[in-house]
């Protein structure tokens, strides 16, 4: 661990950067973790002595800490505070019972996620594409291509395709593509899910800020509206290294 100066100045917010100041320190801390500033079994400082020396309130310092507890990179001891984890490796479970977006399911868990989009456009449908969506060959479809993030690391690399009679491109579209949907009553209800292990080509591997070869689980889903309107064909990589499915059986 460095010296205690050295990294209060590394953790100390900024006006320069973006995001609420408890995001800016869960990233921070999560930099400092993965640099080698604070290691496995490092106590971090006191909550309320954290927050004077980086001049924050203590609600803030515990809401960032929060974050990095729920995904297991830092965890509580008693006796000694908040403790950075031997396994400092972001590793998120999805229960494949329940259908929701990324966005929704990293609220669930209390964390903050974002997207870059890499593509967004209106064309005319694939083959495949008209074919999973029961399109005519000369419909145009919404493609929405995004990078999923949490805590500064990319997830997933997600390719979204939806009928455009239902999203245009020129339909306002937020963080959360179920969302525009739920808003006309077109967010999928069911789905059916093709899971399997690829390794990771040099284009997804870019995207997902991982090695050429890595393994990645590459997930196919089309989604069904309440009115039985197939509404989504999407195409997700999520790094193997951060992300499992769990199916839980009764």
């Amino acid at each position: 661990m460095v010296d205690s100066d050295t990294l209060i100045n590394f953790l100390r917010p900024s006006g320069d950067k973006p995001g609420a100041l408890y995001k800016q320190l869960s990233r921070s801390l999560n930099d400092a973790i993965q640099q080698g500033m604070l290691l496995p079994g490092d106590s971090l400082l006191p909550e309320r002595e954290l927050a004077s020396q980086l001049n924050m309130s203590r609600i803030t310092v515990r809401k960032a800490i929060a974050q990095l507890v729920d995904i297991g990179m830092l965890h509580k001891q008693h006796g000694a505070g908040t403790v950075v984890t031997d396994r400092v490796d972001l590793v998120l479970h999805k229960n494949l019972s329940s259908l929701n977006s990324f966005t929704a399911d990293m609220k669930k868990r209390g964390l903050e996620s974002h997207s870059r989009i890499v593509l967004r456009e209106e064309s005319k449908a694939t083959p495949k594409e008209a074919l999973i969506l029961n399109l005519d060959e000369n419909e145009f479809i919404h493609r929405l291509n995004r990078i999923r993030i949490l805590v500064n690391e990319p997830l997933a690399y997600e390719i979204a395709a939806v009928p455009a009679s239902i999203i245009s491109i020129e339909t306002a579209l937020d963080n959360s593509l179920y969302e525009s949907l739920r808003a006309k009553n077109m967010n999928p209800v069911t789905a059916k899910q093709n899971i399997h292990a690829i390794n990771a080509s040099e284009e997804i591997a870019e995207k997902l800020e991982i090695a050429p070869g890595s393994a990645v689980l590459y997930v196919e889903r089309r989604g069904q509206a309440a009115c039985g309107r197939m509404v989504e064909y999407t195409q997700s990589y999520y790094r193997g290294d951060r992300y499992d499915y769990v199916v839980e059986l009764g």
